[in-house]
């Protein structure tokens, strides 16, 4: 039990530090954005929103388990 209270709340932790790494870099690049800016950010973005709504399911299907 305490286990997948562990794995629960850490997942939850990893997936939200994703959101708050995704607003992050969107302000970064919404401000910065150039000619020189790497086509594959947006794409960076978007799985990065993926992976932190995975993490935060795991997450809580842990702790429902």
């Amino acid at each position: 039990m305490n286990a997948n209270l562990i794995i629960g709340v850490v997942a939850i932790l990893i997936g939200l530090f994703q959101f708050y790494s995704v607003h992050k870099s969107w302000k970064t690049l919404r401000v910065s954005m150039n000619s020189h800016s790497s086509l594959f950010m947006p794409f960076a973005i978007w799985y990065s929103i993926f992976f932190g709504l995975i993490f935060i399911g795991l997450g809580i299907s842990a702790l429902l388990a």
